[in-house]
């Protein structure tokens, strides 16, 4: 997969993640941070307190939307029942497979707090958001061609834009300029 195949579906993620992030509601401070790789893979990096903890390799963009919008509904609003309504509102299958980790994870003596398939009260979905349908990279592909098929002649600037001398001391006006400690500010102190 070369470079701008993996930018195309990078882009295309990040667009369906925007997208349920607008159906469910969440913060965008939830938002996963993902990565592709030179084979297609996609990887999900989690970190706390800006060092990466762990990841997750999927072959699948539906596996890493289903692990991204389960791992963003926590908190007290988000109650097991509102969390599989959600799920379900947006594909059955994931309510399911969320439903039987969750009876994986909390073990027998807790069988019945898992809620049933389907949910008892539907999550109402947000109005999606308008968005453009094309991706950046097309677009960018699209005025490049536009413009070729144009060739507009090159702008010329007046001569008084365009000085010979203007930029012959550019390097050295871009420096920074350095302080001697005879040139810092001095201050007195109040109490003397």
């Amino acid at each position: 997969m070369d470079e701008d195949q993996r930018a195309e579906l990078r882009y295309e993620l990040g667009d369906r993640i925007d997208r349920l992030w607008d159906l469910l509601g969440l913060p965008v401070f939830r938002k996963p941070d993902f990565g592709v790789c030179a084979d297609g893979t996609l990887v999900r990096l989690h970190f706390e307190r800006s060092v990466m903890v762990r990841e997750e390799v999927a072959d699948d963009a539906s596996e890493l939307l289903y692990w991204a919008v389960r791992d963003a509904m926590y908190g007290r609003e988000w109650t097991w029942g509102r969390q599989v309504a959600a799920l379900y509102a947006l594909d059955p299958v994931w309510a399911e497979r969320w439903c039987a980790e969750l009876a994986a994870r909390v073990g027998p003596e807790r069988q019945h707090e898992v809620p049933e398939l389907p949910p008892e009260e539907p999550f109402v979905l947000r109005p999606p958001k308008l968005r453009a349908r094309r991706s950046r990279i097309a677009a960018r592909a699209k005025a490049a061609e536009r413009a070729a098929r144009t060739e507009r002649p090159p702008v010329r600037l007046p001569a008084a834009f365009v000085s010979p001398t203007r930029f012959v001391d550019s390097c050295n006006a871009c420096r920074v300029r350095r302080r001697t400690p005879s040139e810092f500010p001095r201050f007195r102190l109040l109490d003397q």
